[in-house]
């Protein structure tokens, strides 16, 4: 079971180092490695290699006489050796060496399994460091240090803060060196004034401290040095350190020992000078990072707070804000690596300016708005003092407004924010207005609204609401013109129990408006102008012109109507004449019955026995002192409809005024009959044709069309006769089968 788990510890991590490589360049063939493993590489320096079980992973390069080399490994099974010389060295603890004769050196690794070992290379170490330190203004060579014109440039701020190399151990990057015999060496590194130098041990093979003299006219020891009291494990990372340079001049650097013999390898990074006070655009740059110190000046509106999180490390700092043209004192803050910090604005403040101090410090800055209703405006606590007070301070509301966003900003101790509802309409209009609150926090929240009277501006009527069943809704009948509602805080004693700017949590809430119209008021009137009563007389004539066509049509159709009535008047039996003309075939029934159709409202204008006479003897009559009824059946070629059964009905009011007239075709027996087609066109429905009025003397004369199984039909008219329920009916039904038949 043990052998599985380890296995299965070697396979993942196979897939993890595989996985890196992919991203990372393989530097073993550029050194003469043989590759019977694989490399692990960081910061552009080979710092591991995982073994294959049995095989060798060597490592060559090329050691001229006088140059040392030196290595430090840690794994658990393997073995690590060195070859100089021709010697092998046992490398699984700190080694350094010296050549004595041109060649070359050889890194061997091997383990009986597959196992990640660790291992910190400085291939070549050629160097010739002073062991006495110069004097200010004495000349002492130095090496090209490495130069770090932008932060952005060289480090990782995700990562760390300190400086990412990208070789390996070469004096690019690094101060290589070897002490020997206890002997402390100097190094010089020349700097102008406002840069930083920052050094990181990354190798030691024994116990190594730092001292730093800075050197003008004069020399200073610097307070501050590095220290590694033992060994460095292997490819361990100790906290860097940084020096700043007040005036042009070099630092010394005392490195020293209490061992024998050490190799090291310490980055050095001379860090340009921080820029001076500069603008930040947060939407372009959200993180700002400097040394020694640094000053940014952030624009930001009296409703946005500044979010800063310091990044790795606390960072102590001078705020100021400007308002109105001038920037207020300065307030000290600390802002914690662990801890996102809110400034908070003070009114009318249109920037921040920020003040950084420390070896090496870097912030995220954000920004979050805490207007309400997204409007870039903070609500005021109070209403408008008189009606000539500029509202557009007061957020405003519409008389039908989705939920929108507010809040409470209780660390600036704002408890309340009051909103303008504008209600526009007509004189004299009133609208209910209603007022929904909604939150997370309904029980610290009360809502208050005020009715104002816009020449006295006092309040006339007023609505306080607070939670009820989980819910605070209010409502209020508004004339037109500018109304308040306001937001509050119920306890505002414990709300505010903190300094102003504290990182307190807000209560944030959504509020909306919805509106009823009550009274719709009066439309105000405008005198129109000349152009208006010019252009408006035209109008009317040509809409007069326009109005007057449809009467000019109604007299021609009415004239062309009479002039029909009394050609038919002069005729008789034109029902016969009819069924002549389609028995003969010299006319077809559809042009027949349009001829009828046009003849309907003609005949209406003849008297009633006149147009009865013009007709035909009917099949069916009833006459009584208010009320005349006539009925012919058709010829079925006459029909429209398929099935259909043709009748023509005339009625004629004698007396009274007829309502809700209507004629009922009932069956005598069998199914009922429906009405399938009537002209003109009547509402009907089933057995029914709906007349509605009926004024005393009125002649109407209708064609219709029933369907149904049965023999025969009864008439009957119902309706109100001067208010009074009336009914007629033909003694006789009309037989249809047998008129078909004929």
């Amino acid at each position: 079971m043990q052998g599985l788990k380890s296995s299965l510890c070697a396979i993942g991590l196979i897939l993890i180092v595989f996985t890196m490589n992919m991203a990372l360049p393989n530097v073993g063939a550029e050194v003469g490695g043989t590759l019977n493993g694989t490399e692990n590489v960081r910061d552009g320096r080979i710092i591991s290699v995982l073994t294959t079980p049995d095989q060798t992973y060597e490592r060559t390069w090329t050691l001229n006489a006088g140059e040392w080399t030196s290595v430090t490994s840690e794994c658990d099974q393997c073995t690590v050796t060195l070859n100089v010389d021709g010697v092998n060295l046992d490398a699984s603890t700190p080694v350094a060496v010296q050549a004595s004769q041109n060649g070359s050196a050889t890194l061997t690794i091997t383990s009986p399994v597959s196992e990640l070992v660790s291992y910190s290379l400085i291939e070549t170490i050629d160097e010739a460091h002073p062991t006495l330190r110069p004097s200010p203004g004495e000349s002492i060579a130095s090496q090209p240090a490495w130069r770090c014109e932008h932060t952005s440039d060289c480090s990782m701020l995700d990562i760390g803060l300190e400086a990412i190399p990208s070789t390996e151990f070469t004096e690019e990057e690094f101060l290589l060196g070897v002490l020997e015999n206890g002997q402390a060496e100097y190094i010089a590194v020349p700097v102008s004034a406002g840069e930083t130098l920052e050094l990181q041990i990354l190798h030691a093979t024994a116990d190594i401290e730092v001292d730093v003299f800075m050197q003008t006219d004069t020399e200073v020891h610097l307070n501050r040095s590095l220290a590694q009291p033992m060994a460095l494990e292997t490819n361990s990372r100790p906290d860097e350190a940084y020096w700043h340079a007040e005036e042009q001049g070099r630092f010394i650097l005392k490195v020293s020992s209490q061992s024998p013999t050490i190799a090291f390898a310490i980055k050095q990074v001379v860090h340009a000078s921080t820029a001076a006070s500069h603008m930040v655009n947060l939407s372009q740059q959200t993180m700002i990072s400097g040394y020694h110190e640094a000053t940014v000046i952030i624009e930001t509106t009296d409703t946005a707070t500044l979010n800063v999180q310091a990044l790795h490390r606390n960072v102590t700092v001078q705020i100021q804000q400007l308002v109105d043209g001038t920037w207020l004192t300065a307030t000290q803050v600390v802002f914690d690596a662990n801890h996102l910090e809110r400034i908070y604005p003070y009114p009318n403040a249109s920037a921040f300016q920020i003040e950084m101090h420390g070896e090496r410090f870097a912030i995220e800055v954000g920004s979050t708005d805490f207007s309400d209703t997204g409007t870039m405006v903070e609500a005021p606590s109070q209403l408008p003092a008189s009606s000539v007070t500029s509202n557009a301070s007061w957020p405003s509301l519409g008389m039908d407004t989705d939920p929108v966003e507010g809040e409470l900003t209780l660390a600036i101790h704002d408890t309340a924010d009051v909103y303008r509802i504008e209600i526009n309409g007509y004189e004299d209009s009133v609208y209910l207005i209603q007022v929904k609150l909604m939150s997370s926090h309904l029980e610290h929240l009360q809502l208050d609204m005020w009715e104002i009277d816009q020449a006295l501006w006092e309040a006339v009527d007023t609505r306080n609401a607070q939670i009820i069943n989980g819910k605070i809704v209010t409502a209020l009948e508004l004339t037109p013109g500018t109304h308040f509602v306001r937001v509050s805080h119920v306890d505002v004693v414990n709300a505010t129990n903190h300094t102003w700017g504290s990182q307190v949590t807000p209560v944030k809430y959504m509020i909306s408006t919805a509106s009823e119209m009550i009274e719709e008021g009066y439309p105000p009137y405008f005198p129109p102008d000349d152009e208006t009563v010019k252009w408006g007389e035209v109008a009317r004539w040509f809409m007069g012109l326009l109005f007057l066509a449809p009467c000019a049509y109604f007299a021609v159709i009415f004239s062309s109507n009479r002039k029909r009535a009394t050609e038919m008047s002069l005729k008789t039996e034109q029902l016969a004449w009819f069924k002549l003309q389609m028995d003969s075939g010299e006319a077809q029934p559809n042009t027949l019955r349009k001829s009828l159709d046009k003849s309907l409202q003609a005949i209406a204008q003849l008297d009633w026995s006149t147009a009865c006479t013009t007709w035909g003897p009917p099949d069916g009559q009833h006459r009584t002192e208010g009320i005349a009824m006539a009925a012919w059946v058709l010829d079925q070629r006459l029909a429209k409809k398929e099935n259909g059964l043709p009748i023509m009905v005339g009625v004629h009011v004698l007396k009274g005024n007829w309502e809700l007239a209507a004629l009922r075709l009932d069956a005598p027996e069998g199914q009922p009959w429906e009405v399938v087609n009537v002209e003109p066109r009547f509402l009907h429905r089933g057995e029914e044709i709906f007349l509605d009025t009926m004024r005393e003397g009125n002649i109407t004369f209708l064609t219709l069309e029933i369907s149904g199984p049965a023999d025969a039909v009864d008439v009957e008219l119902n309706g109100r006769s001067d208010g009074q329920p009336m009914a007629a009916r033909m003694p006789q039904a009309l037989l249809l089968n047998a008129q078909n038949e004929e």
